[in-house]
Order: C-alpha cells, then sequence, then structure tokens
C-alpha cells in the first residue's frame, strides 16, 4: 500500500522528475499549452464520486494519450482515474479491478495548480 513520504523528500522527488522532463526536449511530455507537465489536480468532487460506491476499496490511476491529440505525435498525456474493487476471479493476477465508471481529462500542473 502506499505511504507518507517526508514533504521535503517529496519536493526533491518531483523536482528530479521534472528536471529529468525537461531534458528530454522533444520527447518530454507536455501540456496542451505546451508546458513540460509536472502533475494534475484531480478535484475533490470527482474523487468523491469515484468513492460513492462503498464497494470500491481504492482508485486506479493510468496515464492515458490526451483526447484532443489522438493520432498526434505530440506527447500530451492525462489520467484515466477509476474506483477498483476486489478482483474476486479466482487465480487473477491482480488484486484490484475497475468498476468501469471513469473520469477523464484531468488538468494538468501547470497551469491548474503548482508542483514545486
Amino acid at each position: 500500500m502506499a505511504s507518507k513520504i517526508d514533504p521535503e523528500l517529496a519536493r526533491s522527488l518531483r523536482k528530479e522528475f521534472q528536471a529529468s522532463n525537461e531534458a528530454a526536449g522533444e520527447h518530454a511530455w507536455k501540456t496542451a499549452d505546451g508546458h513540460f507537465l509536472k502533475g494534475f489536480y484531480i478535484d475533490r468532487e470527482s474523487i468523491e464520486s469515484l468513492l460513492k460506491d462503498e464497494k470500491v476499496a481504492g482508485i486506479h490511476v493510468s496515464f492515458a494519450k490526451h483526447p484532443d491529440f489522438v493520432g498526434k505525435p505530440d506527447k500530451v498525456h492525462t489520467l484515466t482515474v477509476s474506483g477498483s474493487v476486489p478482483n474476486t476471479t479466482p487465480g487473477a493476477a491482480a488484486p484490484f479491478v475497475s468498476t468501469g465508471e471513469v473520469i477523464s481529462n484531468v488538468p494538468p500542473c501547470p497551469t491548474m495548480c503548482f508542483n514545486p
């Protein structure tokens, strides 16, 4: 399971990702506005809409191509976010599966938030 880390370590890890992404030049992940991608902002209402199902044990987050850039070479991405429930299939490869309800078009940082 996920664990809390020191805020200074988190800041350091984000900065390392950001420096690495910016150094990638044309291969860097960018926002639709052309900024270097630093992260995403998921609002409380969206998270709560997924968690309202009492069977949901957690949230599944995946990277996805931004729908406005499908079929284009631009490296503009978003997230898909869904609730996850225990996988009860015998011999299942993964312990959790998506509920089917999916949120996407998650706004990027920048410009939606400051992610130092």
